[in-house]
C-alpha cells in the first residue's frame, strides 16, 4: 500500500510542476510590466528589459501550454484524437521554442539566414524530442501506477499462502512435503515482491 501511495505521490509530483508551469504561462506575458519604458540598459539585442520581456511573454506561455498538452495527450485512447492533440503540440512546442531562440539570439558573428536555419532545424528537432520524453514520462508513470496497485492485492495472496502453511498438520509425511512446498513457494514469493518494490523506489 504504501509502495503505491509513493508511486501516487511521484504523479502528484508531475502534475504540481505542470500545475505551476500553467502559472509561469499566465504571468509570463504580463512580466514587461514590471520593467521601466525609459530604461535605456540593452537586453538580447533588445533597446531595455522590457520590450525584451514583451517579446519573451508569449513565447513562454505557448511552450508551457504545449507541454502540457503534450503529456495529456498520451493519456487520450481515442487513436485519431491522439494523433491531433500529439501533432498540435509537436507544432506549438517548435514555433515557441523557435521564438525563444530567437529572442536569445544577437545576430552578429553569422549571416542572418544561417542563424534562422540553425533556429528552425533545432526547434524543431527540440519539438519532436520533448514530445518523445513525454510519452516516455507519462507510460512508465502509468505503467509504475499499475504495478504498484497491484503490489497490494499480491501481498494479501502471498500471507494466505504462508497462512495455508501454518495452519496444515505436521503428522502427516504427504501434507509435509506439501507444506514445505508452500512454504518455499511463499518466500520465493515475497522475495520476488521485495525486489519489485526496491525497483519501484
Amino acid at each position: 500500500m504504501s509502495k503505491s501511495l509513493e508511486t501516487r505521490v511521484k504523479i502528484n509530483i508531475i502534475v504540481l510542476l505542470f500545475t505551476l508551469g500553467a502559472t509561469v504561462a499566465a504571468v509570463a506575458p504580463f512580466l514587461h510590466i514590471m520593467f521601466p519604458k525609459e530604461s535605456q540598459v540593452e537586453v538580447f539585442g533588445f533597446r531595455n528589459a522590457r520590450t525584451f520581456c514583451y517579446a519573451l511573454g508569449m513565447p513562454i506561455t505557448i511552450f508551457v501550454s504545449a507541454l502540457i498538452m503534450s503529456f495529456i495527450a498520451n493519456y487520450i485512447k481515442d487513436k485519431p484524437i491522439y494523433k491531433i492533440v500529439r501533432n498540435v503540440s509537436i507544432v506549438f512546442l517548435s514555433v515557441a521554442s523557435y521564438y525563444i531562440l530567437w529572442t536569445f539570439s544577437a545576430f552578429s558573428d553569422f549571416d542572418p539566414m544561417f542563424y534562422y536555419i540553425m533556429i528552425i532545424a533545432v526547434s524543431i528537432s527540440f519539438g519532436l524530442l520533448i514530445n518523445r520524453f513525454l510519452k516516455f514520462v507519462s507510460t512508465s508513470s502509468g505503467k509504475l501506477l499499475k504495478i504498484s496497485s497491484n503490489i497490494s492485492n499480491l501481498d494479501e495472496r502471498i500471507k494466505t499462502v504462508n497462512h495455508i502453511a501454518n495452519i496444515m498438520p505436521d503428522d502427516n509425511e504427504d501434507i509435509i512435503t506439501y507444506k514445505a512446498m508452500v512454504d518455499i513457494t511463499g518466500d520465493n514469493l515475497e522475495e520476488t515482491i521485495s525486489e519489485i518494490k526496491n525497483d519501484l523506489n
